[in-house]
């Protein structure tokens, strides 16, 4: 059995002990200690939260448009076609887009390479990975990881940048780039860079993330924060809509514009 298909089993085997379809006295165990491990990540989350909401910590300004596409949920809510058509879009109106990514399964950069462009440039701190200067593709899949590399070979007019430090990514993507619009890839918990438009996606499927945090359910935060998102788009919707969702999701934000996708 290969690795990959080990992993796939264990997620799988996960899955169904949050949902409660796996049964029997492990499961239970296991869940009740999740369960436990997750109050405690609530506890580390609300701290968070609050440092910023009270500007104990102070987000970063960049002094350009920025907007942020995220969920409150793991898994896969179609961040990335959003993603794709919000900067395909501002690109037409004329704007310079760039989009910071995290990198997720992204690789670091050959310790030559890093030592090279520290060289070069003079700088201790690494730059961040530009996957592509939107003229050009400037690094591949596999030390760009595949989302940034797909959005960058889709937007041949549009900057992608890599760094886990958006607040670095974005200040290069500005003034090496000419940039005046940046796009957060997943951006709806990155707290550390303020004055952005927060779009909010949540997946029909499972909106709520199994009603629990991490690691006992599948939220990053109390899905109450929704209040923060200017926009929450429904995605993965049906023929009919969802009426009864998009009224759930009112009594949490009710001055966000609310939308539904039918993208996967």
């Amino acid at each position: 059995m290969t690795y990959k298909r080990r992993i796939e089993q264990l997620e799988t085997y996960m899955l169904s002990v949050l949902d409660g379809s796996r049964t029997g006295k492990w499961p239970a165990t296991l869940r009740i200690l999740l369960k436990v491990l997750s109050v405690v990540f609530s506890i580390i989350v609300q701290i968070r939260l609050a440092l910023y909401k009270h500007r104990i910590i102070r987000p970063s300004t960049l002094g350009c448009q920025v907007i942020s596409v995220g969920n409150l949920t793991v898994g896969g809510t179609g961040k990335t076609p959003v993603v794709e058509v919000f900067a395909r879009n501002l690109q037409k109106q004329g704007r310079k887009v760039a989009i910071l990514s995290r990198g997720y399964k992204s690789k670091e950069l050959p310790f030559m390479q890093k030592m090279v462009q520290r060289i070069t440039t003079g700088k201790i701190e690494t730059p961040p990975r530009v996957v592509s200067d939107g003229k050009r593709l400037l690094l591949d899949s596999w030390t760009a990881g595949d989302e940034p590399y797909m959005l960058a070979s889709n937007l041949p007019n549009v900057s992608v940048v890599v760094d886990k430090d958006r607040v670095k990514a974005g200040k290069y993507a500005i003034k090496e780039l000419g940039c005046d619009t940046l796009i957060l890839d997943d951006g709806f918990q990155y707290l550390k860079l303020g004055q952005r438009l927060d779009i909010a996606l949540v997946d029909r499927t499972n909106p709520y993330g199994g009603g629990h945090l991490l690691p006992r359910g599948l939220l990053r935060e109390p899905m109450r924060n929704i209040k923060r998102a200017g926009f929450i788009f429904i995605t993965k919707c049906g023929e009919g809509g969802e009426p009864e969702l998009k009224e759930q999701l009112r009594q949490l934000n009710p001055v966000a514009e609310i939308s539904e996708c039918r993208h996967a």
